[in-house]
């Protein structure tokens, strides 16, 4: 009986072979019409090289019969292939493009090539520092402008992401990979920024958001967002972090200096090897301007921190006027110099944006409470579409005033920053700005500190 149904399994199994045989024989290889599309398959909107090495791009195209290629860089035509391979000369940016035809019908794919070099740290003569929020691009990036970037920002926020404590999500649409490779191949550090939300175009804090100095208030918690921010740096090749405590307010009680000290001596625990001097990883706080400074004042003590960014704009007014004059501007760095910090360790924030006043005339009281019906803010790069000429200029007369730094008072705090010794300047932020080089307010920054 069982050698029966061991010859019946067998046959049944013949059977089934045959059968597959049998249509694997009748299959024909597809044909195409003469004006069907050539298909690309396998092409990738980003690739890689090192300098020394020869990229190789091999894509299939079907149907593939009677298909003409053509290969350009940057608009020049290099090769005509199926195949691209090709050695390149520069580390930078490149646009590969490949067009193919077939009996007149035609299909194309555009790349980015990044080719890159070991990262050499460009010289200097002061610091450019310029924040790219996610807001930007690496688009919006004019690295011959910049000695570091400062990518904004991972968001400390324990309600919205109680595993963490820290958002990370905003690096998934910047590509910083891309960001960083580019930022080293230009020779411009890259590094990230910490922070609590943050309201648009300003940087400013929110009223009453203190998730931020609620997790660093906490040994455990403080543990968890470090070695999360110190995991993602290393995990995205990045050189640095810059912590900004940014809340306005929270209540009486919210904030606590001491606290607020622990969590700054803390973070040197923490730091990883980096690329800069002596293999250090760099660590940088940013500061505002107000009455938090008091609060914030024990980060002076800490000696491994490289350098402050302070923000001497925001300083809104009942009545219209600038929020970024200069006095504030040396005034802000006096006084953290007078709490501990060496004037080499400053760092002059200018802002990329204005404030314009529109104020009421039908008898309405203005005060802080409804001062944001009447002030609003808005990008360089939105100025200088109200006036070409604004880049001359501080103030445009719009309503009852938009005031902003133009190439003249850029130039005013660069000066300032050269006789008082200060360490360089800060940008907020890139992508409200131009890359324009007559107008841009970076590129003017940076030829004022002496880097050209």
């Amino acid at each position: 009986m069982k050698n029966y149904r061991f010859i019946k399994e067998a046959f049944l199994l013949m059977v089934i072979v045959s059968m597959f045989v049998s249509c694997a024989e009748e299959v024909e290889n597809p044909s195409f019409d003469s004006d069907e599309l050539p298909r690309i398959f396998g092409w990738e909107q980003l690739y890689g090289t090192n300098i020394e090495d020869s990229l190789k791009i091999a894509v299939q195209v079907s149907p593939s019969d009677g298909v003409t290629y053509s290969w350009t860089l940057d608009g020049v035509e290099v090769s005509t292939d199926p195949t691209f391979e090709y050695l390149f000369d520069d580390p930078k940016t490149y646009e590969v493009h490949l067009a193919i035809e077939r009996n007149g019908v035609p299909n194309t794919r555009t790349a980015t090539v990044e080719v890159n070099q070991p990262f050499v740290p460009k010289d200097y003569a002061k610091m450019m520092v310029g924040f790219l929020t996610s807001a930007g691009s690496i688009s919006d990036v004019d690295f011959s402008s910049l000695t570091h970037l400062v990518i904004s920002s991972a968001v400390v926020d324990e309600v919205a992401f109680p595993e963490t404590i820290v958002d990370t999500t905003f690096a998934d649409a910047m590509n910083i990979p891309q960001i960083v490779q580019s930022a080293h191949n230009a020779g411009v550090y890259v590094m990230l920024d910490v922070t609590d939300d943050m309201a648009a175009i300003t940087g400013g804090g929110l009223y009453g958001d203190v998730t931020f100095f609620d997790a660093v208030a906490d040994a455990d918690k403080r543990a968890k967002v470090l070695e999360t921010i110190m995991k993602f740096a290393v995990d995205n090749q990045l050189d640095g972090v810059n912590f900004y405590l940014n809340d306005t307010w929270g209540g009486p009680g919210s904030l606590d200096a001491a606290a607020i000290g622990a969590f700054y001596a803390a973070v040197p625990d923490y730091l990883p090897e980096g690329p800069g001097p002596d293999g250090e990883f760099f660590y940088s706080v940013s500061v505002p301007g107000g009455w938090t400074t008091s609060l914030l004042s024990p980060l002076a003590a800490v000696e491994r921190i490289d350098w402050v960014n302070i923000q001497p704009y925001r300083y809104e007014d009942l009545s219209p006027t600038s929020h970024s004059p200069g006095w504030a501007y040396t005034s802000l760095a006096d006084t953290w110099i007078g709490l501990g910090v060496p004037a080499e360790k400053i760092v002059g924030g200018f802002p990329a944006f204005g404030l314009k006043y529109d104020m009421p005339t039908d008898g309405t009281v203005v005060g802080w409470g409804n001062l944001w019906m009447f002030a609003t803010y808005h990008t360089y790069k939105e100025i200088l579409s109200m006036d070409a000429e604004a880049y001359s200029k501080n103030m445009l007369s719009v309503d009852d005033g938009l005031f902003y730094d133009g190439h003249p008072a850029v130039t005013e705090k660069a000066n300032a920053v050269l006789s008082q010794g200060y360490g360089g300047m800060m940008m907020w932020s890139i992508e409200s700005d131009t890359k324009d080089p007559e107008t841009s307010l970076l590129k003017a920054a940076y030829s004022a500190l002496g880097n050209n």
